[in-house]
């Protein structure tokens, strides 16, 4: 299985949409800011589940803040990270959240910067932005899941290249 991550797509479809073409996900993440953009993701690719958290810059109430997500063995926590302050604390709460939620994966953005680091058993990552990126490239992140645990995550550029690659032991 193979599930795409994005972030702080602010209005700007554009990257997400030409990931999705080249990559043929079987899911896709969004995580906030602009929430909407998930959902028109959603109407482009009815077949293509899309699940969405809402950002700092969302303001839909059926949208919730953050979100578990279980495939197989695997539990993944998703939040946009403004309320966990990632800004001044990179991805430090988010793990201790997902950690609180028993999920092994974290995934977070706001700060539109990648991340992608162990935290005491937790494998974080902040995808970065698609569409405003800070101090990097657009980019966004590919999980790869096999047997219903975690194999490989990967940060990409914005034409697919690779950024950073971490294997994973299920």
């Amino acid at each position: 299985m193979k599930i795409l991550i994005f972030s702080d797509s602010h209005g700007g479809t554009a990257g997400m949409i030409a990931a999705i073409e080249r990559e043929k996900p079987d899911r896709v993440f969004h995580l906030g800011d602009y929430a909407g953009d998930a959902r028109e993701l959603a109407y482009i690719y009815p077949s293509l589940p899309v699940c969405r958290v809402r950002g700092n810059n969302d303001f839909d109430p059926d949208v919730p803040w953050e979100t578990v997500v279980s495939i197989g063995q695997t539990r993944i926590f998703l939040t946009h990270g403004h309320r966990e302050r990632v800004y001044m604390l990179s991805g430090g709460l988010v793990a201790q959240r997902a950690r609180e939620q028993g999920c092994a994966l974290a995934f977070y953005g706001h700060t539109h910067r990648m991340e992608l680091a162990w935290d005491s058993g937790v494998l974080v990552c902040n995808p970065g932005s698609i569409s405003l990126p800070r101090g990097g490239p657009e980019s966004y992140a590919r999980l790869t899941i096999e047997d219903g645990y975690p194999c490989g995550l990967a940060l990409l550029d914005e034409d697919g290249g690779l950024l950073r690659m971490e294997k994973i032991k299920g």
